[in-house]
């Protein structure tokens, strides 16, 4: 495993780009709560990848680079203080500018890990690899969007089970909370198990002014309070895993589609932010 910008022009040429992964990881810098840190999207990308690659160079005979992570993200709740957020056009160009120039070097299988579940985020990025492959081929392939959504490995029951007694945990509660813990307690500030729990169902999850009321004051949507070291080693080692297995089909081009088409792609309305700006306003709260 190598990080590809410390190596240089001469060395990057001379790799072998048959059986070389490349690994980007394009996460935002935005809030995350009371207790979690603005980079907290980009923590998790790194840790899944750099895991991931330790794994898939044992298994199957592969040499894997990765670039520093890119902080550039869309989404669309601007109203706290640290969210560095990007219109769904523009982190499409820089999608398709970062896997363009690895293909253009002759890289013929790049990993875009997107660790940022907003569906706007994941289908600007999907946009990219798409408009990718049309041009060069099965070259790239993006499969957290469709991790986020349950495909992949299997839980744990542990987690089933969790999963089923507090749901709709979308942003900074019990599974990114859980997820950090594990991977370096010093992320997480003291004081997260009190917090109160932040409850709005998946269909309101599409009006912006209904998750603006979930958060509140606080910024998160789910229950922190109910995450563990224990938890976050488990929904760890289950994303780790369904990257392995995504990449590992991908790597040999046989069943890795079923990573490769994002499910909510297919929702149009989703795509209507592709053609707008952010909407940025002073924060005051």
């Amino acid at each position: 495993m190598k990080d590809l910008s410390l190596m240089t022009w001469k060395e990057i040429k001379e790799v072998d780009k048959d059986r070389s992964i490349v690994f980007a990881v394009m996460a935002p810098i935005e809030e995350h709560g009371w207790h979690l840190p603005l980079a907290t999207d980009m923590v998790e990308g790194e840790f899944w990848s750099r895991n991931a690659t330790e794994t898939l160079e044992r298994a199957i005979d592969v040499d894997c680079y990765y670039l520093p992570t890119f902080p550039i993200a869309a989404a669309s709740v601007n109203e706290f203080y640290g969210s560095f957020h990007f219109s769904m056009r523009t982190t499409y160009e820089v999608a398709y500018g970062i896997i363009d120039s690895l293909c253009c070097m002759g890289f013929k299988h790049v990993i875009m890990i997107a660790s940022h579940a907003d569906p706007q985020h994941q289908i600007a990025v999907e946009k990219a690899v798409r408009r990718i492959n049309r041009k060069y081929g099965i070259s790239a392939l993006a499969p957290m969007g469709q991790i986020f959504m349950g495909v992949g490995t299997k839980p744990s029951e542990k987690l089933e089970t969790f999963e089923k007694e507090y749901p709709n945990d979308f942003h900074a509660g019990w599974i990114e909370t859980s997820s950090l813990l594990a991977m370096d307690e010093g992320y997480v500030r003291e004081g997260y198990q009190d917090l109160p729990d932040s409850k709005i169902s998946d269909k309101d999850m599409i009006s912006k002014k209904k998750q603006l009321k979930a958060m509140g004051k606080y910024g998160y949507l789910g229950c922190p309070r109910v995450s563990s070291k224990e938890l976050g080693k488990e929904l760890n080692d289950n994303c780790i895993d369904s990257i392995v297995d995504a990449v590992t089909r991908f790597y040999k081009r046989n069943g890795y589609q079923k990573y490769s088409d994002y499910f909510l792609y297919k929702i149009l309305p989703l795509h209507l932010g592709f053609f707008g700006m952010v909407k940025r306003r002073k924060v005051t709260g």
